[in-house]
This record gives structure tokens, sequence and C-alpha cells, in this order.
């Protein structure tokens, strides 16, 4: 789990999931502050840990679920704009 200001800092060393991505890769970012993100994330860690080899433990699903968490008590919630 990551701030705006950690992954914009991780991606200027090359690092995350920006820094990693192709300059003309298309990406999707999902904000707290939209109510829909928290359970689209929940259901992206589902998906990840029924597609993985059964008993594999994967960090990726286990930071997505607290940043779920994070993104449920966030201050400001709206629909998207």
């Amino acid at each position: 789990m990551a701030t705006k200001k950690e992954e914009l800092e991780k991606a200027l060393r090359g690092e995350g999931c920006l820094g990693k991505a192709a300059d003309d890769e298309p990406v999707f970012i999902l904000r707290a502050q939209d109510k829909l993100a928290a359970a689209i994330v929940r259901e992206w860690a589902e998906r990840l840990y029924a597609a993985a080899p059964f008993g594999t433990r994967n960090e990726k699903i286990d930071e997505a679920r607290r940043l779920a968490d994070a993104m449920d008590r966030w201050r400001t919630r709206k629909l998207p704009d």
C-alpha cells in the first residue's frame, strides 16, 4: 500500500507498477475517495487468489486487501467525477 507521493517517487526510480509500465501502456488508477474503489480492489484480489496455484501465498493479494481496508477508512468518499 502506498500514497500518491510514494508511488510517484517509486515511478521516478523505475520501480512499482507505474515505474515498470511502458510509457505508452494504458493504466487505470483508483482513488480512495471513489466509493467503488475498495470493492473493486477486493474483487481483483479475489480473482488473483482464484487464479493462483492452490496453497500459493501471494503478497500482492494481502497488499490489495490492506489497501481496500484503508480505502474504506478514507475520510472523503464519493462517486467519481
